[in-house]
C-alpha cells in the first residue's frame, strides 16, 4: 500500500510539472493535438485533486501503523521492540505477554493469525493491535467472493429477482451430502 501512495504522490507532482505520460489515454489526446500539446490548467488541478482524494480515501480505509506495532505483530519476543512508541496503556499488558514463556511456545507452534486469536483471551489490548494489522482485508475477500457469486447466478439466463437462496447455497461453507442423501432413499419402480 506504501508503494502505491508513493505512486500517487509522485503522479502527483508530475502532473504538476505538466507530464501526463502516465495517463496513456490523455497523453495520446495531447499528442493528437499537436499545435497545443499543454495540458489546461483547470484539467491539471482537476487530476491534481482527483489524486488527492484518491490518497485520502486510501489513508482513511487503510490508516497508517507504527513500524514498531509492525515489528510488534511479527514477533513480540523480539528483543530489539522498543516498548516506549506503543502505547502506555498497552505497555504492561506486553511486557506480561513477552515474558510468558507458554505464549512464546505458542508463538513458534502456530501460524501469526492462530496465535494472535489464541493470546485475545489473555491479552486483549495487545491482540487487538495485532488483529488490527492483521486483518484489515479479511472483509473484502468475502465481499468480493460474494459479488462473484451473485454475477454468475444472475446472468441474462437467469435474471431471477430474488437470489438469496441461491446465494446462500453457493456461499455457503457448508459441505453438501447430496449423494449419502439419494443413496438412503429407495427406488421406487412404476407398476
Amino acid at each position: 500500500m506504501y508503494g502505491f501512495l508513493a505512486k500517487l504522490q509522485n503522479w502527483q507532482r508530475k502532473v504538476g510539472a505538466g507530464n501526463v505520460a502516465i495517463f496513456q489515454n490523455l497523453s495520446a489526446v495531447l499528442d493528437e493535438n499537436e499545435e497545443d500539446n499543454l495540458l489546461d490548467p483547470l484539467l491539471e488541478t482537476e487530476i491534481t485533486q482527483h489524486l488527492r482524494s484518491l490518497e485520502s480515501e486510501l489513508n482513511m480505509y487503510f490508516p497508517e501503523f507504527e513500524e514498531e506495532e509492525g515489528k510488534l505483530v511479527r514477533n513480540p519476543f523480539s528483543g530489539t521492540l522498543d516498548i516506549t512508541t506503543i502505547s502506555s496503556d498497552v505497555q504492561d499488558e506486553f511486557l506480561d505477554l513477552k515474558h510468558d514463556s507458554a505464549a512464546k511456545d505458542l508463538y513458534e507452534e502456530k501460524f501469526l493469525n492462530v496465535f494472535w486469536c489464541s493470546m485475545h483471551q489473555s491479552y486483549p489490548k495487545v491482540c487487538e493491535i495485532a488483529l488490527r494489522l492483521l486483518l484489515p482485508f479479511s472483509t473484502s475477500y468475502l465481499c468480493e467472493s460474494g459479488f462473484s457469486t451473485l454475477l454468475q447466478i444472475k446472468n441474462q439466463s437467469r435474471n431471477r429477482l430474488d437470489v438469496d437462496p441461491d446465494m446462500r447455497c453457493a456461499l455457503s461453507v457448508t459441505q453438501l451430502w447430496i449423494r449419502q442423501l439419494t443413496e438412503k432413499k429407495q427406488y421406487l419402480p412404476s407398476h
